[in-house]
């Protein structure tokens, strides 16, 4: 497993240790914090948490970062993630995304133009599909992509490919000391499947992936609004 795939993968885990601060929130905003755990190779990594941000106008906004560590053969593996989204009408509109894999740093921003996306990856810009779900898979896609390929934007490369979204079935999963039940989804995206569960909000409740022998869980443990 390459360092890089597998910082892409736990960008893919929505956002790990400190919160970033939100906008300036109305009353009448619904916001929720969410808090994961992260265990890789069976050992703790890491705590997630996210905010969410519902608003009276259809916007929807999301922000986290990650702080994670782990021991590999050679040494730590270190990966620092910042990134935040705006959603509007099941489409992505904006996106800013910051950080460090081992000392290397990337940036990328995303800005819905017409009928795409204007993707700057330090500096360097890309064109990509406007109806993209990207790779932090907290929410789910639109029903449309469910059973389908749907088109996946990675959140720290600004790359682009398709992937079957396959449901697997309905599911009870705990969170916290209850029981809720989920969605059970399946992403066949490479190097490897990618394994999904999301609530009745369909938000993030639990995803697990392997990459090169190494497992990573990241788990819902408490939800608060």
């Amino acid at each position: 497993m390459s360092r890089q795939g597998y910082w892409k993968r736990l960008a893919q885990s929505t956002a790990l240790l400190a919160l970033l601060a939100a906008p300036a929130i109305s009353r009448a905003d619904d916001t929720e914090l969410r808090e994961y755990s992260v265990v890789v190779n069976g050992k703790p990594a890491g705590v997630s948490r996210m905010t969410i941000v519902q608003k009276n106008d259809g916007t929807t906004y999301m922000s986290g970062s990650a702080d994670v560590k782990f021991r590999v053969l050679l040494g730590d593996y270190i990966v620092k993630i910042d990134t935040q989204e705006w959603w509007k009408q099941g489409r992505l509109i904006g996106m800013k995304t910051s950080g460090s894999e081992n000392g290397k740093k990337v940036d990328v921003t995303v800005a819905a133009d017409n009928n795409q996306l204007r993707v700057r990856v330090n500096g360097k810009e890309l064109l990509r599909r406007a109806d993209s779900w990207t790779s932090t898979y907290w929410k789910l896609a639109d029903a449309r992509f469910h059973n389908k390929q749907v088109p996946i934007l990675e959140v720290d490369s600004g790359r682009e490919f398709n992937s079957d979204l396959k449901y697997v079935g309905q599911e009870k999963l705990k969170v916290g000391n209850q029981l809720q039940d989920c969605y059970h989804f399946l992403v066949t995206a490479a190097p490897g499947p990618i394994d999904l569960w999301y609530d009745r909000y369909h938000r993030l409740v639990r995803q697990e992936f392997t990459e090169s022998g190494h497992k990573t869980i990241v788990q819902l443990v408490t939800v608060r609004r």
